[in-house]
């Protein structure tokens, strides 16, 4: 069963622009407040996680090679329709996360910062399902490193949620909710707007759900 996509006017919007400054070392404080639904463009932002506190702290970029690469990687969102021009993407993004992780590991921000990209380059190919288990992936890195209520937990879960609305396929959807619904619980609390918002959609789906056909017994 098809659903439909929610919009980008719902309140369920990833913060900020992807850009070639992606490994950008300036911060802004961590902020534990609530901030669920920011009036802010489709495509995230991907900054280095701040040290755990809240402390301004700097981490500085890897070498110049993977910057240019990553910044092929972000040339391509803006190609959504060139099918060839993405899967390069994906292919390279791939490649750069295996080097990347052997290289820094599996909880270091350069490699969550290019796992948070490879989410996004699934969600412009349509991949909604996929990019919202990134997401949740990363929600979970950033979690186990700062803090489940850390500013770059709670981005990293709205943009699962965010990726997750648009999801049309209604055992695909259902199927992810409640690992994102404990993502948001954790991140932004059970009264933020995001957890409320998908905990609509989640009641609604369940309400619309398919009867099982019912099976006939020969006798």
């Amino acid at each position: 069963m098809r659903l439909p996509v929610q919009h980008d006017d719902d309140p369920m919007l990833p913060w900020g622009t992807v850009t070639a400054d992606f490994w950008a070392t300036t911060h802004q404080q961590d902020d534990t407040t609530d901030q669920s639904a920011p009036p802010v463009p489709s495509e995230p932002a991907v900054r280095e996680p701040v040290a755990d506190g809240g402390a301004d702290e700097s981490v500085p970029p890897p070498p110049q090679p993977y910057q240019q690469r990553i910044a092929a990687v972000t040339a391509a969102f803006s190609t959504a329709q060139d099918s060839e021009a993405l899967a390069a993407a994906e292919a390279e993004a791939q490649l750069l996360d295996q080097e990347i992780t052997a290289q820094y590991g599996p909880a270091h921000p350069y490699t969550i910062n290019i796992r948070e990209l490879r989410g996004w380059l699934a969600h412009v190919k349509g991949q909604h399902g996929v990019a919202t288990r990134w997401y949740l992936h990363t929600a979970g890195l950033q979690g186990s490193a700062l803090g489940p209520r850390h500013r770059m937990t709670r981005e990293s879960a709205h943009r699962a949620a965010h990726t997750w609305n648009s999801i049309t396929d209604y055992e695909e959807a259902l199927g992810l909710s409640s690992e994102l619904l404990d993502v948001l619980a954790a991140s932004s609390g059970e009264g933020s707007a995001a957890f409320r918002s998908v905990l609509a959609r989640v009641r609604k789906l369940r309400a619309g759900r398919p009867k099982e056909p019912t099976r006939r017994t020969v006798s």
